[in-house]
């Protein structure tokens, strides 16, 4: 008889290989996986060997409850960052912009442009969970083994994620195409440093959705690029969706000290964002005391919505 981990693998693993068409409307060819921080101009300048690290959920095959279902590994550069949300026509011609020799990732295109795919892979992701979930609820061999009414709550919870990030990815898109300053962003630049993320998170905390059946449309849009020779932050909202935290949060990433941007850094990646990477050379630098207390922060903050108060812990230091 299999052991319930090895089932909910080879679920996984049948998920991996499903084929999942273009999320550009009315398009019905199927998705290649997308980047969403492009390979060259960005995670090549901080590739050592063709390689990156993220943190990535251990095969549940090699599940160990003495243990966290998370790690660090290295990841190949073509595989960074990637989901499967466009087909590759439309991943060429959207995202032209910003893939020319004279792009300007600072630029406002630049940042719709980012977001866009963004809110795509938070709704390919959400799918594939359901998706997931729907398996193991339907699987016989897991019947009685985990709770149905987890399984089911998580289904509901993507769903209705799914319906909130349509909308988003609908605003975007008339955006893109018009272009009436409906979004503000900021730009913050830093010295070199070998990260890389892009994502969209709730600025909502859990009181919210307790009490309103409304599309929870107050997020953030943050992405950071590793240029040649700086650290690009672009960071912004909806301006009719937006709030006195959103704000703040937004102007609170300016002029800080590299300690201080590793301490948002690791709270942010603790609880908002786990569309990360680093370089190698920068992940061998960090400490393996760091890693273990970040991993177990990134369990603790598992249910935790809204922008979190920033934690005095530097995943970084050295």
């Amino acid at each position: 008889m299999q052991k319930p981990q090895n089932i909910i693998a080879q679920i996984s693993k049948n998920l991996k290989e499903k084929k999942w068409n273009c999320l550009v409307d009315n398009c019905d060819q199927i998705a290649i996986n997308s980047h969403l921080i492009q390979q060259n101009g960005l995670l090549s300048n901080i590739t050592y060997n063709g390689h990156l690290v993220e943190l990535k959920m251990i095969d549940a095959n090699k599940w160990d409850n003495k243990k966290l279902p998370f790690e660090f590994g290295t990841v190949g550069i073509k595989h960074a960052l990637t989901h499967k949300v466009f087909c590759n026509k439309h991943d060429t011609e959207i995202f032209k912009p910003i893939e020319t020799d004279d792009k300007n990732f600072e630029s406002y295109e630049a940042f719709l442009l980012f977001s866009y795919r963004a809110v795509c892979a938070e709704i390919r992701k959400k799918e594939i969970n359901v998706e997931q979930f729907t398996r193991m609820a339907n699987a016989k061999s897991l019947l009685g083994i985990i709770d149905q009414d987890f399984l089911n709550s998580n289904i509901e919870g993507n769903k209705l994620g799914i319906e909130d990030l349509i909308v988003l990815k609908t605003e975007l898109e008339k955006e893109i195409e018009n272009n009436t300053d409906k979004y503000k962003h900021f730009v913050h630049k830093y010295p070199k440093l070998e990260i890389y993320a892009s994502a969209i998170f709730s600025a909502n905390d859990l009181d919210y959705f307790s009490h309103i059946s409304e599309p929870d449309l107050d997020n953030v849009y943050i992405h950071f690029l590793p240029l040649e020779d700086n650290f690009l932050i672009l960071v912004g909202y909806h301006s009719e969706h937006v709030s006195e935290k959103i704000i703040a949060f937004c102007n609170s990433w300016k002029n800080l000290s590299l300690e201080n941007l590793q301490k948002k850094l690791t709270t942010l990646f603790s609880s908002n964002v786990e569309n990360w990477g680093l370089s190698t050379e920068l992940y061998k630098e960090i400490l393996d005391k760091n890693k273990s207390k970040y991993i177990k922060t990134l369990v603790e903050n598992e249910n935790l919505y809204g922008i979190s108060v920033e934690k005095d812990f530097n995943l970084f230091e050295k």
